[in-house]
């Protein structure tokens, strides 16, 4: 399953569901959002099961972007139980996302 692209709507009614959220705050102008992308979608893929992978486009949604304080992108955030667990900035690769998803689940 790809990752669910997600507006200040879906971004609340995901945080409010059963499993945690794993969002990734990105622009279409970054490069490097670009480049680790399909690592991203492969991330999707594998962990359909245990989260709800998303991306929140931060030109089309910069006030959820202040509200949960992003200043770089990439950034990838880990939420469980409505909150936020930890986050990465620029993560380098796919294995990078899948050590940050591990650490993250396990606080």
């Amino acid at each position: 399953m790809a990752a669910i692209n997600m507006n200040q709507t879906e971004f609340e009614q995901s945080l409010n569901g059963d499993r945690p959220v794993l969002v990734d705050f990105w622009a279409p102008w970054c490069g490097y959002c670009r480049r680790i992308g399909p690592a991203y979608e492969k991330i999707a893929e594998e962990y359909a099961d245990t989260l709800v992978v998303g991306k929140v486009n931060i030109d089309e949604n910069p006030q959820l972007a202040d509200a949960e304080q992003i200043d770089l992108i990439p950034t990838l955030v880990l939420y469980r139980n409505g909150r936020a667990v930890d986050s990465v900035v620029v993560p380098d690769s796919k294995a990078a996302i899948d050590r940050f998803i591990k650490a993250a689940l396990e606080k």
